[in-house]
């Protein structure tokens, strides 16, 4: 990212070449707050070559457009980039602009806020040897899920694919339609309106696109799975002070049990114990061996030798399932030697943030997991069972598991 600033009378004129993400953000708003303290309250932001605008730099653009309204200030933006120019407009951020040259608008009559939906019933109940407060939210769903690659390479180009409230997609992938830098491919995760990637050109600031107004995010996968389709039950864990965290498995199990199906798809939202699981640090699409091959391994993937992320919180995306077979055999990988328990699981951790109890919502909870627009890492979970030097599972000590029993069918192509 290139920041250019000049002085134009009593404006900053302020012109950015690059990618607004998580790289640049930090870099770019200290620019932005350097230029008020300095005592510029009129800024006029050239957009006309930044590329790409993830939600960490929409942030820094909001943040940037309430300070100066606090102090009387003004901001322009200067012949956005098309692809910027459409994100600005689905997300609203013009309305927030203050321009003399602004029409004026009549005020909105405020809505009637829709009612809230009555909050279901739950029953405390014993799944894998541990208590769950249960709530059924659809009693018939089943998600319907698609594999995407063979879960060693990915395809030459990505499948895309948005990410609205009923679908989730994990793997190795990119935030976008497909027009980015294939070389920014890593660990992905995205579930009903938020998109997070580990970026392989980049591993050191995870990026993410969280639906704001009409913007529905979009990712780009090169392998991986999704599903779309309600969630069937709400399990609530670990409510009561002092309960001791569980395994990963055993909560896996409860689901796959309280289910009762062979597979089930899954997203937690969960305060740490800590965290077991390994990362690419590379794009999936460098090179044209195994992702996996020995020795070049040990250069492309962060593996955690002992537990980590304690005490934060984590969003958990992914399948569980017993006996798999093909397509979904491709996408899993037991979760112990003598088990037939099979996971793809990938996890985003944030700084702590406590989770609310008893019945919450999905969106309502992903919108505090990123109040602290703070994404601490991302990892692939496993369980690290290598006899007397493994690390082990994760666990988790409280949170929210919504779950259904998932099918999945065919294999989709670039």
């Amino acid at each position: 990212m290139e920041i250019i600033t000049q002085l134009d009378g009593d404006e900053m004129r302020i012109a950015l070449n690059g990618r607004l993400d998580a790289a640049w953000s930090n870099s770019v708003n200290k620019t932005l707050q350097d230029t008020v303290h300095g005592g510029a309250h009129r800024i006029a932001l050239d957009l006309s070559q930044v590329t790409y605008l993830s939600s960490a730099g929409i942030r820094v653009l909001v943040l940037l457009t309430k300070n100066l309204k606090t102090i009387g200030g003004t901001l322009r933006l200067i012949d956005p980039s098309p692809t910027v120019s459409e994100v600005l407009k689905l997300v609203g951020f013009q309305q927030l602009l203050d321009t003399a040259a602004a029409p004026a608008v009549a005020p909105a009559v405020a809505a009637k806020p829709a009612p809230k939906p009555a909050i279901p019933e739950f029953r405390t109940i014993k799944l894998a040897a541990n208590d769950f407060d249960v709530y059924t939210l659809n009693a018939d769903a089943v998600q319907q899920g698609m594999v995407i690659g063979d879960g060693k390479q990915g395809f030459r180009h990505p499948v895309v694919l948005p990410i609205p409230e009923d679908t989730w997609v994990i793997g190795h992938g990119l935030l976008g339609g497909g027009n980015n830098n294939p070389e920014s491919a890593g660990e992905l995760l995205a579930v009903a309106g938020l998109a997070i990637t580990l970026p392989g050109d980049d591993p050191a600031h995870p990026d993410w696109m969280q639906q704001e107004g009409a913007l529905v995010p979009e990712v780009s996968l090169l392998h991986g799975l999704r599903t779309s389709g309600k969630f069937r039950y709400l399990l609530r864990f670990g409510e009561i002070p002092e309960t001791p965290p569980l395994r990963l498995s055993e909560l896996a199990q409860a689901a796959l049990e309280l289910c009762a199906s062979d597979t089930v798809s899954w997203v937690l939202v969960a305060e740490t114990a800590h965290l077991i699981g390994a990362a690419l640090q590379v794009s999936p699409s460098q090179g044209n061996d195994d992702l996996f091959a020995f020795p070049s391994i040990r250069d492309r993937l962060l593996f955690t030798v002992e537990p980590a992320y304690a005490e934060e919180t984590c969003l958990i995306v992914g399948v569980i399932t017993r006996k798999p077979t093909l397509p979904l055999a491709l996408q899993v990988r037991p979760n112990a030697e003598d088990s037939d328990l099979a996971m793809h699981v990938h996890a985003c951790i944030v700084p702590f943030n406590p989770v609310r109890k008893g019945y919450i919502d999905l969106p309502e909870s992903l919108d505090r997991l990123m109040e602290a627009q703070t994404i601490r890492g991302v990892l692939h979970l496993l369980n690290d069972d290598r006899e007397g030097v493994g690390a082990g599972e994760s666990f988790l000590r409280r949170g929210a598991c919504w779950c259904a029993p998932a099918i999945f069918k065919g294999e989709a192509s670039a």
